[in-house]
């Protein structure tokens, strides 16, 4: 499949067009200009880059690529290090950002919403998916422990629980954002869900989820991020016959001692 095609029908699967993104979605660095293996990850790092050459791969499919509106461009330090890497083996880098994060079945959210179980499903602003985080009200109610067991073994991490005063209450109402969820805390004064499943939060999420009776399962930035890249890439592997092979990096275990 040609190199371009590819990132044409990722960018129309994901309605890329459609989200005001700081990521500069697509094609970030130009390889080889046929694809034939395609490998995903959530992060264009230097390690992810390393074992798609290993693997064999024509084009690497991130979730966080390399370049970003208004950050420093300049390619030096590690970012010159992983840009030769790719360049010298020929490798393409294609990233998307929050289209990836929104999908209604191959995103982020979608997947994590997808660990709670079954209930009614929709994005924070209702009906609109460039709103990115979901709201899920589930039909059969969570305890917080076996809940928190559950969505480390799934997602391979350690996971962070605080908030709620009583950990013997179940929980119905989540909001699901992955990434950075906190602002679904700081910026509500009034919510109207007792749970949140993130990846990262800020300090003052802390004092607001206990003082507001919420349940916040902080499950790591980079863990919450991993399984959307994988669905997608899975997806259009077999629509386009390619061969995909998913690297997956247990960031936040491997970087606590």
């Amino acid at each position: 499949m040609r190199t371009q095609q590819l990132c044409q029908a990722l960018a129309d699967i994901l309605d890329s067009q459609a989200y005001k993104d700081p990521s500069y979605n697509g094609l970030q660095v130009q390889g080889r200009e046929d694809t034939q293996v395609l490998a995903t990850a959530t992060d264009a790092s230097l390690q992810a880059i390393e074992q798609a050459i290993a693997l064999g791969a024509d084009t690497l499919l991130v979730h966080h690529g390399l370049f970003w509106k208004g950050a420093d461009p300049r390619v030096v330090g590690v970012q010159q290090a992983r840009i030769k890497r790719a360049l010298e083996a020929g490798i393409n880098i294609v990233a998307f950002h929050l289209p990836l994060d929104a999908h209604a079945s191959l995103g982020n959210n979608a997947y994590l919403c997808s660990l709670l179980g079954a209930g009614a499903r929709d994005y924070v602003v209702p009906g609109d998916k460039t709103s990115i985080a979901m709201t899920l009200n589930l039909k059969s109610p969570l305890l917080a422990m076996p809940l928190r067991e559950h969505l480390s073994k799934v997602l391979d991490t350690r996971v962070e629980l605080f908030g709620r005063r009583s950990w013997e209450q179940p929980l119905s109402r989540f909001a699901v954002c992955s990434g950075s969820g906190s602002f679904l805390v700081d910026s509500n004064l009034t919510p109207d869900f007792d749970a949140l499943l993130t990846g990262d939060v800020n300090e003052q999420t802390y004092q607001l989820a206990l003082e507001q009776n919420i349940a916040v399962f902080a499950v790591g930035h980079h863990a919450s991020e991993q399984d959307g890249v994988r669905l997608l890439g899975q997806a259009v592997a077999a629509q386009y016959g390619l061969e995909h092979k998913h690297i997956h990096i247990a960031l936040e275990k491997q970087s606590i001692l």
